[in-house]
């Protein structure tokens, strides 16, 4: 299986910038540097609820995704899930557990949950899940709650007049949710018992159903963190992101 994903956020160009004033600022130096990037990471994730053009930061709330395709399972969903349109809610809202940087190796290390991740999207489906047919087109609801996850990003340094920027050239990410929800509108071309019928037997299996396709998801997750990160430090160096 492979994700075809085209998120909508802001380009990526290097040019030095303030981080900006309402952001909490750390000490490399300071004891208790962890705590305090910590919190300051908490702080800013919180307040990505509108866009930061001077840092190169897109609203978050919701993350507007053009295009999703997940790929057909070898197993239980043998269809090719494809959406248009996605707007993903709920980046804003993570409770961090770890934000830590490793200077010297070059990773960035961040761990913690978020507790519902809504995904809205015109959908297309044609096939066949847990031997049952299924097809129709239109909106629809997949939510993932309390969904955590860990991910380990390795990263360059690039000097530009006398700045350090960082850019994140592979990542490793883990998540695990603790339920998933289904609901496809307009399955069957609108036929209401067989629409609910499908939707019910997704939402009673919905691990097994998640599983099969699950790495697709860590990839369009994946995906909106790396760019996420990449855009913001690729505007704002280590020095003018810690004192």
């Amino acid at each position: 299986m492979k994700a075809t994903i085209i998120v909508c956020l802001f380009a990526a160009s290097c040019a030095g910038v303030k981080l900006p004033s309402n952001f909490q600022k750390c000490n490399r130096k300071q004891p208790d540097l962890k705590e305090c990037v910590l919190k300051a990471a908490q702080n800013g994730i919180s307040q990505l609820t509108r866009a930061y053009d001077e840092v190169n930061i897109a609203n978050v709330n919701p993350v507007e995704v053009s295009e999703v395709t997940i790929g057909a399972g070898a197993g239980s969903v043998a269809v090719e899930q494809k959406f248009k349109e996605c707007k993903l809610d709920g980046f804003h809202k993570m409770k961090v557990d770890k934000f830590e940087f490793d200077f010297e190796g070059k990773t960035l290390t961040v761990v913690g949950t978020f507790p519902e991740i809504t995904k809205k999207c015109q959908y297309e489906l044609d096939g066949k899940v847990l031997l049952l047919p299924v097809k129709g087109t239109g909106p629809s609801t997949i939510v993932l709650k309390n969904l955590k996850v860990t991910v380990l990003f390795d990263y360059q340094e690039k000097v530009k007049k006398g700045k350090t920027f960082i850019n994140i050239v592979s990542s490793n990410l883990k998540m695990d949710p603790e339920f998933v929800s289904y609901n496809f509108e307009n399955l069957f071309d609108g036929d209401k018992q067989l629409g609910d019928n499908i939707n019910r037997v997704l939402n009673d299996n919905w691990k097994e159903v998640f599983d099969e396709v699950k790495n697709d998801y860590i990839e369009v997750i994946n995906k909106i963190l790396v760019q996420l990160f990449n855009n913001f430090f690729s505007k704002v160096s280590l020095e003018d992101a810690f004192d």
